[in-house]
């Protein structure tokens, strides 16, 4: 496991508050802390607790995720599940109206 870069996760705090035209000041009001304690988040001199991640992540109107998506170590592989997915829309095509009603009817009871 490797640290969490919190480098990276202020400089994403900063790009979205930016966009947004939010000031440090504005932010540090809302989480009754000194302007300095943002600067120093976004400059990845402070970490930000996870109740203050997602307090920003509020004010900023966007997901926790968003700062932190750079430190997912796994990869999601959904192969399988699409494989699957194209299978039975496969057969689907070659079912007359019939069937496909009846089908619809037993995914609505699943």
């Amino acid at each position: 496991m490797t640290d969490i870069n919190y480098k990276v996760i202020g400089q994403k705090i900063r790009e979205r508050r930016q966009s947004l035209g939010v000031t440090q000041e504005f932010i540090a009001n809302k989480l009754d802390v000194n302007p300095s304690h943002i600067s120093n988040i976004e400059c990845g001199r402070a970490n930000p607790s996870l109740t203050a991640l997602i307090r920003i992540a509020n004010i900023l109107q966007c997901s926790v995720d968003y700062f932190i998506s750079e430190e997912y170590s796994f990869e999601f592989n959904n192969t399988h599940e699409t494989n699957l997915e194209e299978q039975i829309l496969t057969k689907l095509k070659h079912c007359d109206i019939n069937k496909k009603q009846k089908l619809l009817k037993i995914v609505d009871i699943l």
